[in-house]
């Protein structure tokens, strides 16, 4: 048995409360002035990466005046295509377009869940079907945020998120340290690969 499983038995025998994401979060409705932005502040859903890579620094400029206003610990979702599983844990304040949903904890349950925990339940592969599920429009589907509101998420006492939290941070940081090894592997080949091509033939 697990750690989690330990902490689950210990901590709550009769099973873990769900919720709708509703119940829990909302979406921001702070707005914030387009001049106060910059590129490593302001986040489009361009410049939000594919497959929970997280974001990069906008190299345009917001086409709005105002936009959603989000704070460090928020999490941001790509609200076009969700197939593109775009998501990132905002470690800073900022604003974002409106392609992008900006999620904030609900002030009673700051202390009952932790950002990090529930970045890891919607970047998960079962948050990102529900959304497809849900989504609107065929060439650029577009979650339904109401939808979205409905999905279920666990609420396990704060030391098995931190348990969670904590396995789940090893296997990305793992992941992270094979995907970079796989990458030096694949130029080393490539280099020797050039060597050999640019050999010269021997008599």
């Amino acid at each position: 048995m697990s750690r989690i499983d330990d902490l689950i038995q210990k901590l709550c025998p009769d099973g873990v409360k769900h919720h709708e994401l509703s119940d829990i979060s909302v979406y921001s409705t702070e707005r914030v002035d387009a001049t106060a932005l910059d590129g490593s502040t302001f986040v489009g859903v361009d410049n939000l990466l594919p497959d929970k890579a997280g974001r990069s620094d906008a190299n345009y400029s917001p086409n709005t005046a105002r936009l959603t206003a989000f704070r460090k610990g928020d999490i941001l979702i790509g609200n076009i295509r969700p197939y593109l599983k775009k998501v990132w844990l905002a470690d800073r304040s900022g604003g974002c377009s409106g392609d992008v949903l900006a999620v904030h904890l609900r002030e009673q349950y700051q202390h009952e869940l932790t950002p990090r925990f529930l970045y890891y339940l919607l970047s998960s592969d079962s948050f990102f079907s529900f959304d497809m599920q849900h989504a609107r429009g065929a060439k650029m589907p577009r979650g339904d945020k109401d939808e979205i509101m409905k999905f279920r998420v666990p609420v396990p006492p704060l030391a098995v998120q931190e348990e969670i939290v904590r396995v789940l941070d090893s296997f990305t940081s793992l992941e992270a340290e094979l995907e970079a090894e796989l990458e030096a592997r694949k130029k080393q080949y490539e280099y020797l690969s050039l060597i050999h091509i640019s050999e010269p033939t021997r008599p």
